[in-house]
Formats: C-alpha cells, structure tokens, sequence
C-alpha cells in the first residue's frame, strides 16, 4: 500500500537531483506512517535540506512571536467588537478549565502541566493581532492538545535533519509569512 500513496513528492531531474516535498503543519504522528517511503529514502539521501522557515533557529520563534502582536498600547479589546471578544474571553476560560482532563497521562508522565501549556499557546492573547487569535483559538481542541509535545512534521525533519548533520535552511523568512496575514482586514479574518 504504501507504494500506493500520493507522496506529495516532486523529483528535478538533475545531477545530484532536487526534491519538493509538501509538507503539513501537524503533529508527525498522524501523517508519519502515511508518507511513502520514496519521500523518506529522498530525505535520508539528501546532504542539504530547505524548509519553509528555520523553526530550529530561535531568532525565527521570536520573530514570530513578535510579528503576532498589536502595535504598542493596542490590546485585542481595542479592535475586536465588544461581544465577540467577550465570546473568546469566556471561550478561553472554558477551555483553561478543560484543558487538565484533555491532556494525556503520557504528557504528564513528561512534566507538562495544563497551565503551563495553556500559557504556552494562549499566553499574551489580548496583545495578538485577531488573525492570530483565531488561528490559536483553532488549536485549542482536545485533539489538539492530546498531541501537544509532539513536534510538527516540518519541526519533526528539521530535527532530523540536524541529527543527522544535513545542512539546513529556509526558503522564507517570517516577515514573508507575516506581513500578509497581518495584512488581512476583520471581516477576512
């Protein structure tokens, strides 16, 4: 079956070739087991290997973090209307107050605590641009959080990559990726 699946592979046929892999920004546990091994065997044979960002660089992490929030003195209450930021505020702390009995005893078992990973995703929402708000609200589902501690399928390569002394880098940078969702009015977000 596996030589059966779409790989989302592309081969340029070249001396040494290039491969394009698509990848998808989910825990690598629920795709893994489905890329076919014509992808993996192209990774493993690979010496340099680009990314869409360096998320192994932390200048990348922090420039993200940044790029998220609001001008300086703005706060998520100043530009969403009233009752919709009184639907995520109460929303937020239903899913705080779920979020203990929606981790798994193995996440426990590695030390993360349910305040600890709600801060972690939600922490500094109301200095969040809107765009960003509603992409982390769409991350704060059981099934979600059940996987939280394992890294994204392009995380997951990078690591791999860096284990395996590939060299590595990005084909954009985050104000590539930022500045157009910043750049979506309210009523597209």
């Amino acid at each position: 079956q596996q030589n059966e699946l779409n790989s989302f592979l592309w081969t340029i046929k070249r001396d040494p070739p290039s491969y394009f892999f698509g990848t998808i920004h989910v825990p690598y546990t629920r795709v893994w087991d489905f890329i076919p091994e014509n992808s993996k065997k192209a990774f493993q044979q690979s010496h340099i290997v680009y990314f869409e960002l360096d998320l192994t660089d932390p200048y990348t992490i922090s420039a993200l973090t940044s790029c998220q929030l609001l001008p300086q003195g703005k706060s998520l209450q100043d530009v969403l209307p009233r009752d919709i930021y009184r639907r995520l505020k109460r929303h937020l702390e239903y899913v705080k107050l779920m979020m203990p009995s929606w981790m798994t005893p193995d996440q426990r078992g590695k030390g993360l605590y349910a305040d600890y990973l709600f801060n972690a995703i939600a922490g500094n929402w109301e200095r969040k641009r809107p765009v960003w708000v509603m992409l982390m609200v769409n991350s704060l589902t059981e099934v979600d959080i059940k996987s939280r501690g394992v890294p994204v399928l392009d995380l997951f390569l990078a690591q791999e990559a860096e284990r395996l002394r590939k060299q590595t880098g990005a084909v954009e940078k985050v104000e590539e990726q930022c500045h157009p969702l910043n750049g979506l009015n309210f009523s597209q977000v």
